[in-house]
Order: structure tokens, then sequence, then C-alpha cells
């Protein structure tokens, strides 16, 4: 990620602004999808200003919200500070491999969700191997993902395309997906 890019994140967050809210439809549909046990570990990458780690917390995960932006971790943590201890949050950039190396130990993870991240990401590959070190056996991976063909042309860049489609479901065990509206499709893979 350039410098530009960075403070361009930064102040998207610091100025209060997040991204689409889940609502009553897809947190159902998350629940059917991976319905939490007690004691399920949770962690979301990307948490913006933590309304989907927060719901993950909601459901019964205890859950880890990570992001790259301070910004976004300072807004989390104040917005959702009654959360805590279920909902922790820390900034890690989830690209740097060492720095996720030395922040989050392998295989202890039940569900990793990234919502309306895995699209800015450079090396999709790299990041779903890192997923799948750190979920724990039998863990899920939830990608919440634009869709390029959905999109109009002007923001097709940040929808995933086929290929990308393509590599990111071909190495799991297991898969399904389901639609959100306006071309959202949850992917659901389980290691």
């Amino acid at each position: 990620m350039t410098a530009v890019e960075r403070a361009r994140w930064e102040h998207h967050f610091a100025t209060g602004h997040g991204f689409r809210h889940p609502d009553d439809h897809e947190l159902r549909l998350l629940t059917e999808a991976v319905p939490p046990r007690p004691g399920a570990q949770a962690l979301d990458v990307g948490c913006g200003l933590g309304t989907y780690a927060a719901a993950l917390t909601g459901l019964g995960y205890r859950t880890l919200a990570v992001d790259r932006a301070n910004s976004a971790v300072a807004a989390s943590r104040d917005r959702y500070a009654d959360s805590e201890p279920g909902l922790q949050v820390r900034r890690l950039d989830f690209e740097d491999t060492d720095a996720v190396a030395a922040a989050l130990p392998s295989a202890a993870f039940d569900l990793i969700t990234m919502r309306l991240v895995l699209a800015f990401m450079a090396d999709k590959p790299t990041v779903a191997q890192r997923v799948r070190d750190l979920l724990a056996p039998g863990g899920t991976w939830l990608v919440t993902t634009p869709l390029a063909p959905f999109l109009p042309e002007h923001r097709r860049h940040i929808g995933l395309t086929p290929e990308d489609i393509g590599i990111l479901t071909e190495p799991w065990a297991a898969g399904r997906w389901y639609d959100l509206e306006a071309g959202l499709r949850c992917f659901v893979l389980r290691a």
C-alpha cells in the first residue's frame, strides 16, 4: 500500500465514514452459515469502524478485530468499548507477513471474516494462504465482497473478477456462497 492510499484510508475512517452496515438479513444468513459455538474465536480482518466485529461478538463469538488504519482501530475501540472483553481491537496490516506472524497464533481461529476488504488486497493467493494458516481445523473463512461484473464500470476495480473467485475458492475442502443485495456475494469456505 502506498503512502497516499494509507492516508486516504486514515482520512476515510477518521471522518466517521464506514461501509455498508450488516443488516438483519445478512446477520441471519451469517448465523445460518456459521452458527457460533460457546467459546468460538473469530478474527475480523479489515474491521473498519467495527460494526461487523461487534455483530460477531453479539452472536457469541470472542472476536479480535484488526485493521491497518489507526483511525479505524481508534473509532472501533471508542464505539464498542462496552463489548470488551468479548471484542478486542488491534492495529494490524494483514498484508504484512511478518506482522501477522508476530501478532496472531497459527490454527487459532474458528472463523475469519473479511467483509468488503479482500478486493483491496494486492496478493490474494498469499492472503488466502495466511487465512488457512490461522484457521483452526474445520474453521471457516467468510468473505463478503462485491463482484466486478455487477459494478458500474468506474467501480469494477473494487470487485472480484471470475479469475479472483477461482483463486479464492480453489484450494478449500468445502465451500458455498450466498448473495446479498447490490452485487455482494458471501463465500463460506471451510478448511
